[in-house]
């Protein structure tokens, strides 16, 4: 069986959050033999005393033992994904402007960065497109 995780930090950012989950679904595919229930065993167990509680809470009056793995996921992560988080990166997203010195790949590539983080969903294509028209410096 492979080491254990270390619990997540409820102080955590969003970000690191996330990333806590993605290493714990990595630790997960390591052991293929999880069905759903024993998968949220295993969460419920690593992310430590004071996450299990913030759990406990996000989904009162069921038990979290209950709940699917993937279910809890998405609590948790809606609960770090705070509407300020969303409504900051939607404005450096609005605020990227490209420099003279930055080649049109590398700003492109800059747009779709931000934009996967500010939760666009299907609409992220058409903002990066309406994003590089707008930023764009380029000369007469």
């Amino acid at each position: 069986m492979p080491a254990e995780m270390e619990p997540v930090n409820v102080n955590s950012t969003a970000r690191d959050v996330k990333d806590y989950l993605e290493r714990f679904d990595i630790w997960c595919f390591t052991n293929s033999d999880m069905d759903d229930k024993k998968l949220t065993g295993c969460f419920l167990h690593f992310v430590g005393i004071k996450a299990y509680a913030l759990i406990k809470h996000l989904v009162y009056p069921e038990s979290p033992i209950d709940i699917s793995y993937n279910t809890l996921k998405k609590k948790v992560l809606q609960h770090f994904n705070s509407i300020n988080f969303v409504a900051a990166e939607r404005a450096r997203f609005n605020m990227l402007t490209r420099s003279q010195s930055q080649s049109v790949r590398d700003f492109v590539l800059q747009l779709q960065t931000q934009a996967a983080k500010c939760d666009y969903g299907a609409q992220w294509k058409t903002n990066c497109i309406i994003g590089s028209l707008l930023a764009f410096n380029c000369p007469n």
